[in-house]
């Protein structure tokens, strides 16, 4: 049974179990910035996108703790975001911190930080201007 309760499946489970309480626990206010920061983006707004997403980080923050698994989401959808509205630079050394975090929280081997470690490699060649690829 120990071993059920160990594999990838049932850390996932428990791990949306977790993430489902605490969405259901936000703010109202929170949950609004939340489907804002996505309309923006959606609508080609990356700059309001990317404003939003930083408010809705700070309230996460401030309401859930720097380490909780949607903090670190919120993070690497926001460095995404800084990407896509052209600030490589930033993207890169945004997922670089977030993959440390990621890594002590969650472990190496974690979609998200497995995600966010790709990321960071991507967006630093993107910054670099495609220099690692052409060595």
């Amino acid at each position: 049974m120990n071993r059920a309760l160990s594999s990838p499946f049932a850390r996932a489970e428990k791990e949306l179990d977790q993430r489902d309480r605490a969405l259901r626990e936000e703010h109202p206010d929170t949950v609004a910035l939340r489907h804002r920061a996505h309309h923006l983006s959606e609508t080609g707004d990356l700059g309001g996108a990317v404003e939003a997403s930083e408010q809705l980080l700070a309230d996460r923050v401030r309401a859930l703790g720097a380490d909780h698994p949607q903090v670190l989401i919120t993070r690497h959808n926001l460095a995404n975001l800084r990407g896509r509205a052209g600030d490589a630079a930033g993207a890169a050394e945004a997922f670089e911190r977030l993959v440390s975090d990621m890594e002590r929280v969650h472990g190496a081997d974690f979609v998200y930080t497995v995600l966010s470690r790709r990321a960071a490699v991507l967006w630093r060649e993107e910054a670099d201007g495609g220099s690692r690829g052409a060595e």
